[in-house]
């Protein structure tokens, strides 16, 4: 009941300065936060106060809510809809992130004292508009992601310099290149010059780490301060409890010159004392502030968040390597055939079909209101269909896993629908938005792949025409969302038996196979590939790519096995790994059997061999008996 009466008086307070002030503006953030508060409680009165007063005119309201905590606020009174205007809020542009980011970046320098090159800015919006990854920090919208992103390569790069400092850095390496000249080439002065060089390193380590010994006493000094000063005001407010209790309430109070006559002034002795000490606490706090900020002033002199640390940061909360991040992104791009070509074999004609998709996205030459592709891809199973899609999100993001993957066979029945684009109103989760939707939302550079499309409810296509066509979805809830910077992938098997059919050729396989297409899905659906210009048969892969397929299995098994410590490498004599393929490839299942082979066979193989004998080392060999129903078996050479 106390919490229930300090919560009403303080909205109170606040509700007669809101009416007292003309033109005024009650802005609530994340007002869902609000409403549990108010639940929780016993102050729901509150929300209907609010309500009263904008439906009155009396201020204006902006309350503050996110995607997927819209249904709740809009439940929590009858009249919100028909109140409030609902306006969703998107990332900024680019022009406008980078204005953001620079006053941002200003606010941390001030924080941190060190100051953000542009550059630096540049490097933490192009990583994070790029690239998202599971971190909490960056994880939200932009501009969070990346003044996040600032704010951690700040802290990073501060407390590396403060250990290796830079000037200290040049002589050491300065004084190393003296070193590692042969003595006949030390002169009297370069030797006179390593002393000096010598004699400047130990001042200025001896003066460095006084300096940093002085900045960790003058934090924990602060520290202590602060805590004092926390320990004071609780003394002080205990201090005036005790005093209201003891006091009798018929006690007549003492006038103002009998309190002053008895050296109390407005308060007790152990009052004033205590305020005394307040003062004197405070005023040696700010003194040791001051101290502490030209000290770390005059250590950071000189320091500059660059491009470099913020790439550093970023590369260990992702995990992606830095080499791979500062990888020129025009370099990146003019040699994306040549990266696909290397993982998908034998379908070129869709690789310069797909790349050709991107780098007219990427020069700003595609239709604007479209994704940047939309490609469907026919096939036997296992020619790499879906390895295209994974190696291009590689390629593009640097990991597989930032592809959107949706199996089809998942969305079979009509209801299923709702979990694309967010179930109906009144039905459960329908707060919770769609999966499709919400997550081109967070990440609208996705890459996307709907595989064996031909699975899916004939409704989930009405969905599709609206995305090929207008780039743009609306969830359940009224939310639309943009698709114009996606890149869209299907695959289906339909057709998988003419490409299988020897007696046709590839050209005759895929006219059969868009004839089957066409008795299967509607015109305007295929129609919305590019007038049917990006619906792209796989060849059937012949024997020769099947064995440069198991040679990269064979690199596969070398590097697991050099990850996990083992001084062994394995070999397959090429005519192993020929007879290898020629009696496992079947063309049905594709190149698939290959790496299962592997999976199922070779591994354990290796596995047992490394576990019986563990100071094994040197190349163990792979032979591969067809005559013996396919035994693997591994020999020592």
């Amino acid at each position: 009941s106390g919490t229930h009466a300090r919560i009403s008086e303080g909205f109170e307070k606040l509700r007669r300065t809101l009416l007292r002030t003309a033109n005024s503006v009650l802005l609530i953030d994340d007002f869902r936060d609000f409403i549990e508060a108010a639940r929780n409680n016993g102050t729901t009165h509150l929300i209907n106060a609010v309500m009263r007063d904008v439906l009155t005119g009396r201020y204006q309201c902006i309350l503050e809510a996110r995607d997927e905590d819209l249904e709740i606020v809009l439940k929590c009174h009858s009249n919100m809809r028909e109140v409030f205007t609902l306006l969703e809020i998107r990332e900024p542009d680019p022009d406008a992130l980078k204005e953001i980011a620079l006053v941002g970046a200003g606010r941390l320098t001030a924080h941190h004292g060190v100051p953000v090159t542009e550059q630096a800015i540049a490097a933490a919006i192009d990583l994070t508009s790029k690239y998202h990854v599971g971190d909490l920090s960056l994880s939200r919208a932009q501009p969070e992601r990346t003044l996040n992103l600032i704010d951690r390569a700040l802290t990073s790069y501060r407390q590396t310099v403060h250990r290796r400092p830079p000037h200290l850095a040049r002589l050491r390496a300065t004084l190393a290149e003296i070193e590692a000249l042969p003595d006949a080439a030390r002169s009297a002065d370069i030797v006179r010059q390593r002393d000096e060089l010598q004699g400047m390193l130990a001042t200025a380590e001896t003066d460095w780490a006084a300096k940093t010994d002085r900045l960790t006493a003058l934090r924990n000094a602060q520290r202590s301060g602060e805590e004092l000063l926390l320990a004071l005001e609780e003394q002080l407010s205990g201090e005036r409890q005790k005093e209201r209790a003891e006091a009798a309430p018929t006690e007549a109070a003492p006038t103002f010159s009998a309190r002053l006559s008895g050296g109390a002034g407005f308060g007790s002795r152990e009052e004033n004392r205590i305020l005394q000490e307040i003062r004197q606490a405070t005023t040696a706090i700010a003194d040791n502030k001051r101290a502490f900020d030209t000290l770390q002033e005059e250590m950071n002199a000189g320091l500059a968040l660059g491009a470099a640390a913020v790439t550093l940061e970023f590369s260990a909360i992702s995990g992606i390597p830095a080499e791979k991040l500062n990888q020129d992104e025009r370099e990146k791009l003019l040699t994306l055939d040549q990266t696909l070509k290397a993982r998908v074999y034998g379908q070129d004609h869709a690789v310069e079909k797909l790349v050709g998709a991107v780098l007219m996205a990427n020069a700003g030459l595609k239709e604007p209101d479209k994704p940047q592709g939309s490609f469907m891809f026919c096939g036997p199973s296992g020619v790499g269909k879906t390895e295209i899609a994974k190696t291009l999100a590689m390629a593009l993001k640097d990991n597989e896993k930032a592809m959107l993957r949706f199996d089809m066979s998942e969305y079979m029945e009509k209801h299923a629908l709702a979990k694309l684009i967010g179930a109906p109103p009144g039905y459960e989760g329908y707060e919770a938005g769609g999966i499709l939707t919400n997550a081109v939302r967070r990440n609208p550079h996705s890459i996307i792949l709907f595989d064996e499309i031909e699975k899916a409810h004939p409704d989930v296509f009405n969905v599709f025409l609206q995305v090929l066509d207008d780039g743009r979805l609306t969830d359940n809830r009224g939310l639309t969302v943009s698709f114009a910077n996606t890149l869209i992938l299907m695959t289906t098997n339909i057709g998988q038996a003419h490409f299988l059919n020897a007696d046709l050729q590839f050209a005759a396989a895929m006219e059969e196979t868009m004839r089957d297409l066409e008795g299967t899905f509607r015109p305007e659906f295929l129609n919305r590939f590019n007038g049917r210009q990006n619906i792209i048969g796989f060849r059937t892969l012949p024997l020769e790519l099947i064995e440069k397929i198991a040679n990269r299995e064979l690199r596969k098994v070398n590097a697991r096995i050099r990850a996990a410590g083992h001084a062994v490498t394995i070999a397959m004599a090429p005519e192993q790994v020929s007879a290898l393929c020629a009696d496992r490839y079947d063309p049905v299942h594709g190149a698939r059997g290959i790496p299962g082979f592997f999976a199922a066979e070779v591994y354990p193989s290796i596995a047992r061999t490394i576990l019986s004998a563990p100071e094994t080392a040197g190349t163990l060999d792979v032979r591969y008996h067809a005559d013996d129903g396919g035994r693997v078996e591994i020999v020592a050479t």
